[in-house]
């Protein structure tokens, strides 16, 4: 993940060779390549395209980096009063492979990135177990960030032009560099935006009394997945496989958004939620199982719902509520809402008349014990307004 121009001189293709000239192994001697040998055409449009590649990547990596790599660890240490520890610690946190000291691949905007935190640190306003944490989740989410956008970018090329797979990817390349300022503000903007809600939802919290300090939160968790999914991936191709997923969950954040929920997560066919009030889980519930049900590009939902105590750490939440949520929607039929009696009782009491609650049965959930499982569907309550 040292990442750059350099890592191309040992790029492989699908023959499993660099490209023609970047090893010492004439073409025509490499075993690999007895099967399925190159002609002249098309070791020059490999070549080229190698090229191409190298010259796209360069130019963006310059824009991108700001300035060449000019500092190793102990650089940073002896130049820039940075502790070696953090150093290392912020490189791996952020989900780079790990460089030993004497390794030059820190920018100038590297150092002052590393020490504005590192300084932080080092004052006592922040200790390094949250320095470690924050750095963790800026990684995770800048990188899953970069890749959602660069796959974008692909998919665009794909659909509007029509390009293959590969061709795709160089227009993602060329036009990454003019989208950029865009796109750091729109960063900016959607993490100031998000960060005012959290403060907002904390602060309402510190009026809160007779807290549980174990699981402090009061929300309302839920779980939403396909039906047979794992069938369906066996008879689509990848491409129509991203295109359910992709829609699955633009349909999933919709509702959940306009419910006044919030996605805590997908993974793959399912979709985590969490909402402030029984009334708000339950309609954002009701409404993943109505909503993709009849939507005919999707395969049915079960979901499962629980209201209770929980607590929140690194991005998600957990707590017995969140497992139950999650036992449920295992059991639950396809296009069915399971919730829990208690919150049953708790939308009932919320909204009395909004959602109509099975007498339901007692079932064994796995690692929890026997449950008395109900269905919710809708009663009096309207549909949201997804304005779509």
């Amino acid at each position: 993940m040292t990442g750059g121009t350099e890592d191309l001189e040992r790029t492989t293709f699908a023959d499993g060779n660099p490209p023609a000239g970047q090893s010492g192994v004439p073409l025509e001697e490499s075993p690999d390549l007895v099967q399925t040998p190159l002609d002249d055409r098309e070791i020059l449009e490999l070549n080229r395209r190698f090229a191409e590649v190298r010259r796209s990547v360069g130019a963006l990596e310059k824009v991108l980096l700001q300035g060449p790599r000019k500092y190793s660890r102990r650089d940073l240490a002896q130049q820039q009063d940075i502790p070696e520890r953090l150093t290392s610690v912020y490189w791996r946190s952020l989900g780079f492979t790990p460089v030993d000291e004497d390794t030059v691949v820190f920018t100038e905007e590297d150092a002052y990135s590393i020490g504005d935190l590192a300084a932080i640190v080092e004052d006592g306003v922040l200790s390094e177990r949250a320095f470690a944490s924050i750095t963790r989740g800026l990684g995770f989410h800048m990188g899953r960030l970069a890749m959602w956008i660069t796959e974008a970018l692909v998919d665009e090329a794909k659909h509007a032009d029509g390009a293959d797979d590969a061709d795709a990817r160089q227009q993602m390349l060329d036009s990454v560099p003019e989208l950029l300022e865009t796109l750091e503000s729109q960063v900016m903007f959607a993490f100031r935006r998000q960060l005012a809600a959290y403060a907002a939802r904390a602060g309402s919290e510190v009026l809160h009394q007779d807290t549980d300090e174990l699981f402090p939160l009061q929300r309302a968790v839920g779980f939403a997945d396909l039906v047979q999914f794992t069938r369906l991936a066996q008879d689509l191709s990848g491409a129509e496989l991203a295109d359910v997923v992709g829609r699955f969950e633009a349909v999933g954040r919709d509702i959940i958004s306009v419910g006044g929920g919030r996605v805590v997560k997908t993974v793959g066919d399912e979709i985590m939620f969490l909402a402030d009030t029984p009334e708000d889980g339950a309609q954002i519930a009701v409404s993943l199982a109505e909503n993709i049900c009849s939507d005919q590009g999707l395969p049915p939902v079960r979901v499962g719902l629980s209201w209770g105590s929980m607590f929140s750490r690194y991005g998600d939440v957990f707590g017995p509520k969140v497992n139950l949520a999650a036992r449920m929607e295992s059991v639950a039929r396809p296009g069915s809402v399971m919730v829990d009696s208690e919150t049953a009782a708790a939308i009932g009491l919320a909204l009395p008349g909004g959602f109509s609650i099975s007498e339901g049965e007692d079932v064994d959930l796995h690692g929890i014990g026997s449950v008395r499982v109900q269905e919710m569907r809708r009663d009096r309550s309207a549909p949201l307004d997804l304005g779509l």
